[in-house]
């Protein structure tokens, strides 16, 4: 029987497929969620794939996870699917630089571009009661959730609930974000709607070689060693937050406590990581880290974190200027440059910078 609020953590460190699914095997036991894929299922592998690069970066899930997932589900029966929504660039190109492309052919995974669209309405949604998805989110008998553990300078770390913005297809994701603005909370209700349409039945996290400081895309990576298994999405990021040392709950985090999707009563980690917590604590986005000093009201009308493009990183490929939601950024005598007083700090220009030359900092702004 499933229990409900259990997150399954265990050490690996390695990327070794036999190894890893070996692990997630003792994770689905111990859960008890062995039954819950069964043979004829098509299932959705949904890992991070937010844009083209290396397994060594850390930027997306490695291929070894996929690996080793595929090759549980194989002894299932299941039929494996495989999608995403990359922030730019061609699914084709993402998949074969972030060292898919094997792993797809070995385990004859079908491809599936979330280039189709269909509305979702639902009255009870906490933002929009119509939400417009990839087609594919009901398309499947089962959704697997593979997310990359790595903060993230908006909200602060991009697990397994935020992993499933990918739902959103294409450009619609910038609308999001323009909508939002810097309201991390509003943002974060936004991923709970998508949550509620897309509840996967494993969220399976990769956090063997993980990402700190300037997440999603422009961090550093970290050895965490960590997988963490759960059929219950909002509480394994709780506890995976806690583990890795965040001094308080993330925004995603905040809203499952205000809707008592998770409580300290009742859920708990288990397995051989959980009572061993991090003992340097992960290093933070800037951008996700409020001022909280004497006065910071008032210091932060004039001193506000903001996007700073380095001169001498940035190659000037325009992928900020073209996927910036408010328009507000533009290439000007060989410069990006960045109207501040319409920025709405979303920080999507730092996430899907290729070159990493963007980062957000305190300056002097509106």
């Amino acid at each position: 029987m499933v229990e409900p609020g259990k997150v399954f953590f265990d050490f690996c460190t390695e990327y070794n497929a036999d190894k890893i699914a070996a692990s997630l095997r003792t994770g689905l036991t111990i859960l008890g969620l062995e039954g819950a894929i069964k043979s004829g299922d098509r299932v959705l592998l949904k890992p991070n794939l937010v844009m083209a690069k290396a397994p060594r970066l850390a930027v997306t899930t490695h291929p070894e996870i996929v690996r080793a997932v595929a090759m549980v589900l194989k002894d299932c029966g299941a039929r494996l699917y495989l999608g995403d929504s990359p922030g730019f660039g061609s699914f084709a190109t993402v998949l074969e630089k972030c060292g898919l492309k094997p792993v797809l052919q070995e385990f004859a995974i079908t491809v599936t571009p979330f280039d189709q669209e269909s509305v979702v309405v639902d009255t009870d949604n906490l933002v929009t009661k119509k939400l417009t998805l990839a087609a594919a989110a009901s398309e499947f008998d089962k959704v697997v959730n593979l997310p990359k553990l790595k903060t993230h300078s908006m909200m602060g770390a991009t697990l397994a609930v935020k992993n499933l913005f990918g739902f959103i297809p294409g450009l619609k994701k910038a609308t999001w974000h323009l909508r939002a603005g810097h309201d991390r909370d509003f943002f974060a209700r936004i991923m709970f709607d998508i949550y509620r349409q897309v509840t996967p039945v494993w969220n399976f996290l990769d956090g063997i070689t993980g990402m700190e400081g300037e997440g999603p895309t422009g961090g550093t990576p970290r050895n965490f060693n960590l997988l963490a298994l759960s059929a219950d999405a909002p509480a394994l990021d709780y506890l995976v937050e806690k583990w890795v040392g965040f001094p308080e709950p993330t925004p995603l985090s905040s809203v499952s406590l205000d809707l008592d999707l998770v409580s300290e009563e009742s859920f708990g980690a288990c397995g051989p990581a959980a009572d061993e917590p991090l003992t340097i604590p992960i290093k933070q986005a800037q951008g996700a880290v409020a001022a909280t000093f004497p006065g910071h009201k008032i210091w932060r009308r004039i001193f506000v974190k903001r996007p700073k493009v380095s001169r001498t990183r940035c190659q000037r490929c325009r992928v900020c200027v073209q996927h910036c939601p408010a328009q507000v950024m533009n290439l000007i005598d060989a410069k990006i440059v960045i109207d501040y007083k319409r920025c709405i700090r979303c920080y999507c220009c730092q996430e899907l910078c290729p070159y990493g030359a963007i980062r957000v900092g305190f300056g002097i702004g509106c």
